[in-house]
């Protein structure tokens, strides 16, 4: 309870560090602490040079995903509740501390402007996997700004409850260095791919 209490104190600080470190990403990552108990809520940004409907390719097909999102075990589309939701399983292999993860997320895309694509768990809408620990609770957003340049910036937002005997206050501290990671992985993969090339994977439909 002591160090928990020492770590919260000194986050504001200590989180920004991983994203700094991380010199391959153009990424610029801070935390909000909510006034709540659970989860913190982090936010990254990054700019990626490519126009926004090529970004948005990116985020919603499977194909491409499979691509780009590290650690990324299996994905797959469950349902699609409304024309602009989607129900997906995600499972992850996750580096020490964490142990294997896998989710149930709906996503639900705003055309705006700015295009959202907002992220919230539904851990029992199918059954809990064996070797995974089913997170109990998630909520994010991705949000698409066009640039004068034609360049999108992205927002990132996420809170995440890990489940399982992981401390919330060392899910958060990962969690920074996983918003990096992820965004800096779309910026290098988005700026760079032709979203064409993979339409013909069996697998492809919209995460939308």
């Amino acid at each position: 309870m002591f160090y928990g209490n020492l770590f919260r104190a000194m986050a504001p600080v200590l989180l920004a560090i991983p994203a700094f470190g991380l010199s391959d990403y153009a990424v610029a990552v801070e935390v909000e602490r909510v006034a709540r108990q659970g989860p913190d809520e982090i936010h990254a940004t990054v700019l990626v040079s490519a126009p926004v409907r090529q970004v948005l390719t990116v985020l919603e097909k499977p194909c491409h995903l499979r691509r780009w999102v590290p650690k990324l075990q299996s994905l797959k589309i469950l349902a699609r509740p409304q024309e602009n939701q989607t129900l997906v399983y995600m499972a992850t292999d996750s580096a020490w501390p964490m142990s294997p993860r896998d989710s149930v997320t709906l996503f639900t895309r705003h055309q705006g402007p700015p295009i959202t694509l907002e992220m919230e768990s539904r851990p029992n809408a199918v059954p809990e996997k064996a070797g995974y620990q089913r997170i109990p609770f998630s909520e994010g957003r991705w949000t698409l700004h066009t640039e004068l340049s034609g360049a999108t910036r992205v927002d990132y937002l996420q809170r995440v409850e890990p489940g399982g005997q992981m401390p919330q206050w060392l899910s958060d501290r990962l969690g920074m260095t996983h918003a990096a990671e992820l965004l800096g992985a779309l910026q290098d993969y988005a700026g760079a791919t032709d979203t064409s090339d993979c339409s013909g994977d069996r697998h492809n439909s919209s995460v939308q």
